[in-house]
């Protein structure tokens, strides 16, 4: 005879928490937060105090310069900074010129994570706009001597990589903005700092400049990373900071909301290494109003085991036959497609067949 404890199923499965860490605003494409510890992008999270649901990819930017003054850890070499000098790709007026001196030379900015960083592969990215100059250029500083990437930001190509930069991308995002990435890999040299040069166009990096023309540069972002993902902006506060980025905001028809710094985010991921058998008895279902709902529950390797799909406006309940749906290994949520609510009726499962939870014949 199996032995079996009543228990609320949502409340015990192992999530993931963490915080914001400062607050966010119902369009942005980022949501930072006090840790990407343990967080899968293959599963959505949860602000708990508006209940929004998000999907994201996860990034750290390793610099800790501000996105209006770059604030700290840098080094002007014959160039001056121009603050709020135009709109910058978020909307505001935070745009930061890169102006030349009247120096026959090269011009640029090095940028310099807090902590040191190893050998590893490194995307270095920032946005970039034409303003009487059109040459760009991005080097990770401890490259061989060819590791230097040029883009015209007047036409938006890359007009040379060198032979040690593995990657380089350059993507229109309006207004005469492009966001221009190098990739490299640094198997023997760590990485001492990040740098963005100026030129008159885009083959000319020694000039004397008029001290009036520049280039308009946004948000440099240094990750470990093959490639660049979404722009997570650093309040220079930290020697790193991490964030959900790429974020798609209201899903599951909830309306995107803005939160506040210190409010909790939950994952509740189905690859966690859970070992528990249990009985599911029953469960109800809430459409969110968008549209047919389904819940998809599997197993803590993310196999489908059991698709409920629900027409919109109904609330579906289901009570299992007499013996139960059991899940030798723990039952999880893969997926909740516009679904407001759901609760699973579960119980803890022992008997004869079962060992080590699996199923023996």
């Amino acid at each position: 005879m199996a032995s079996v404890d009543s228990q609320a199923t949502r409340s015990t499965l192992l999530s993931v928490d963490t915080t914001l860490s400062e607050n966010i605003n119902a369009t942005q494409n980022y949501i930072p937060v006090a840790s990407t510890t343990n967080f899968s992008t293959s599963v959505v999270a949860e602000i708990e105090s508006t209940n929004e649901v998000v999907s994201f990819d996860t990034i750290t930017n390793q610099l800790i310069q501000s996105t209006d003054d770059l604030a700290t850890n840098k080094i002007l070499t014959r160039i001056s900074l121009g603050l709020n000098a135009g709109t910058d790709p978020n909307g505001t007026n935070t745009g930061i010129a890169l102006i030349p001196t009247i120096d026959n030379n090269t011009h640029r900015l090095d940028l310099y994570p807090s902590g040191g960083l190893g050998t590893n592969t490194y995307t270095f990215s920032v946005y970039g706009k034409q303003n009487g100059y059109s040459g760009l250029s991005l080097v990770i500083a401890g490259l061989p001597a060819n590791g230097t990437t040029i883009f015209n930001l007047a036409n938006g190509t890359i007009t040379s990589t060198g032979s040690d930069v593995t990657s380089a991308s350059m993507e229109n995002v309006g207004n005469g903005w492009y966001r221009c990435a190098s990739t490299i890999t640094l198997a023997s040299v760590p990485l001492a700092n990040a740098s963005i040069g100026v030129g008159s166009d885009d083959s000319t990096f020694i000039f004397s400049g008029n001290t009036t023309d520049s280039i308009l540069i946004w948000g440099p972002q240094l990750e470990i990373s093959s490639s660049a993902t979404g722009f997570l902006p650093n309040p220079g506060t930290a020697s790193s900071y991490p964030g959900l980025t790429t974020v798609t905001r209201g899903v599951n028809g909830t309306t995107a909301q803005a939160a506040s710094s210190g409010d909790s985010i939950q994952q509740l991921p189905f690859a966690t290494p859970v070992d528990i058998p249990v009985r599911l008895r029953g469960l109800s279902v809430s459409p969110d109003g968008t549209g047919a709902a389904r819940l998809t529950l599997c197993d803590n390797n993310g196999d489908s085991i059991l698709d409920i799909d629900t027409p919109d406006g109904k609330v579906y309940t289901m009570n299992m036959p007499e013996d139960g749906l059991v899940f030798p290994n723990g039952v999880f949520i893969s997926n909740t497609d516009n679904v407001t609510a759901y609760t699973l009726f579960t119980e803890k499962f022992s008997g004869e067949g079962l060992t080590h939870g699996s199923w023996c014949s």
